[in-house]
């Protein structure tokens, strides 16, 4: 606060900017933001992403009277699989109306992800079997990474339909965030250490 009490007010610079335009139809968060979280919260962070971005459009829905305002966001992120194709056509249609075409295609990307989501879950302990305990590990990590990369690409979808392209609203890390990842590095050094102990004793 300046002590002229004849100057115009100025602008708090040290809130996190929105983008002009911008709405909140879907989740946005910078693909920075999501990386880190993905990986140091050992994926966990993929639930609150999925809840996030029903949820919000759940309200969105809700605001406007719309067919979907009585869906549940917490069973769609838990049983993701079932829901992304759905989710990313609502972000792509979303992005038309509000005239951000995105040049998507929506059906590959779902797709491609699903089934590596898929694999990642239902089929490690048969990867384990096949190639050993150490580079059955790795495979898996090589897995997770493409799921990453493929969110990161569905992230950086929604921030464009959402008038926010950079993710600027929500590029800081909280306090609640560095939890989850010290929570997260922790799950992921027991996973290490465990491999290394088997490959050893192998």
């Amino acid at each position: 606060m300046t002590d002229n009490l004849y100057a115009p007010p100025q602008a708090d610079m040290s809130k996190t900017p929105v983008a002009a335009g911008s709405d909140d139809s879907f989740y946005v968060v910078s693909q920075r933001k999501f990386t880190l979280m993905f990986i140091l919260t050992f994926t966990l962070y993929l639930y609150y992403w999925f809840y996030k971005n029903w949820a919000n459009y759940k309200k969105q829905c809700q605001l406007q009277n719309a067919a979907d305002s009585d869906i549940w966001p917490v069973p769609r992120a838990i049983f993701a699989i079932f829901f992304i194709h759905s989710l990313f056509r609502n972000v792509d249609q979303h992005a038309e109306a509000k005239q951000r075409p995105l040049g998507w295609n929506v059906g590959a990307h779902a797709t491609w992800l699903v089934v590596m989501l898929v694999i990642t879950n239902l089929a490690n302990g048969v990867i384990t079997t096949i190639f050993g305990q150490v580079l059955g590990s790795l495979v898996t990590i090589g897995l997770l990474a493409g799921i990453c990369y493929s969110l990161r690409s569905a992230q950086a979808y929604i921030n464009k339909s959402c008038g926010d392209p950079e993710g600027a609203r929500n590029n800081r890390l909280t306090t609640a965030n560095y939890v989850w990842m010290a929570a997260g590095i922790i799950l992921w050094l027991l996973i290490i250490f465990s491999a290394a102990s088997t490959g050893v004793s192998a």
